[in-house]
C-alpha cells in the first residue's frame, strides 16, 4: 500500500509539473496564431545578441531580424470584418512558419506586424529568403479577400545594439517598403543611414 501511494503522489507531482511547464509555453505563444510573442522577442533578441557564441562572429550564418507587415490591412477588416482579419492573419502565420526553418523564430509582434529572427549567410542571402516568402504571400489565394501583399524591412543583428535600436532600424526598412510601393523588401543597410556618435559639444548654441 505504501509504494501505491508513493506511486499515485509520484503521478501527482507530475501531474502538477506538466501543468506549470504547459502554462509557461502557452505563456510565450500568441494565443491566435500561436507563434512566439511579443514578450518572448524581446527576450530572444537579448538571448541572440549576449550569447558569447554570437560575439565570435560566425562567418558562416549571421542572426538577422526581419519585420514583416500586411499592406492594407485596415481595408481587409473594413470590408470582410474581424472574423476574416484574424483568418488572414492566422493563414500568414502558417506561411511564416513554412517558409522559415524549424531553428528561426516567428513572432507575432502585434496586428498584423511579425517579426523574425533567422539564419542568413549574407544580406543577399537574406534578401533571398525574405523575396521567396514575399512572392508566396502574393500568390496565396487567401479566402473570400483574395490577394494580399506584405513590405518588410530587415539588418544583421549585431551586440553591440540594443532591441530597441535594432526594431527602429528593421522599422526605417519597413517604412522605406511602405513609403515605395509596398510589396516589397528593404534592407537597412540600403537606406544608407549615417550613424554619427554625438560629442558631448554637440547640440550646444553659443550667443
Amino acid at each position: 500500500e505504501l509504494a501505491e501511494r508513493t506511486t499515485m503522489l509520484s503521478i501527482h507531482i507530475l501531474n502538477v509539473y506538466a501543468n506549470q511547464l504547459a502554462l509557461i509555453h502557452r505563456s510565450r505563444l500568441d494565443p491566435l496564431t500561436e507563434l512566439l510573442n511579443r514578450q518572448t522577442f524581446d527576450t530572444k533578441v537579448m538571448e541572440i545578441v549576449s550569447d558569447d557564441q554570437f560575439s565570435l562572429s560566425n562567418e558562416a550564418q549571421s542572426w538577422f531580424l526581419a519585420i514583416v507587415d500586411i499592406d492594407h490591412f485596415k481595408r481587409v477588416n473594413d470590408n470582410f470584418g474581424h472574423v476574416i482579419g484574424d483568418e488572414v492573419i492566422l493563414l500568414l502565420a502558417r506561411l511564416l512558419k513554412n517558409n522559415f526553418k524549424v531553428d528561426d523564430f516567428v513572432f507575432r509582434y502585434g496586428g498584423e506586424e511579425f517579426a523574425v529572427l533567422f539564419y542568413a549567410k549574407s544580406d543577399s542571402d537574406a534578401l533571398h529568403i525574405l523575396e521567396c516568402f514575399r512572392k508566396n504571400v502574393a500568390e496565396y489565394p487567401f479566402p473570400q479577400v483574395g490577394q494580399l501583399t506584405v513590405s518588410i524591412g530587415y539588418l544583421k543583428l549585431t551586440e553591440v545594439d540594443m532591441v530597441a535600436s535594432l526594431v527602429n532600424k528593421a522599422d526605417l526598412a519597413l517604412y522605406h517598403s511602405k513609403n515605395n510601393g509596398r510589396d516589397q523588401v528593404t534592407s537597412y543597410l540600403d537606406l544608407n543611414v549615417v550613424e554619427k556618435v554625438q560629442n558631448d559639444d554637440d547640440g550646444i548654441e553659443l550667443f
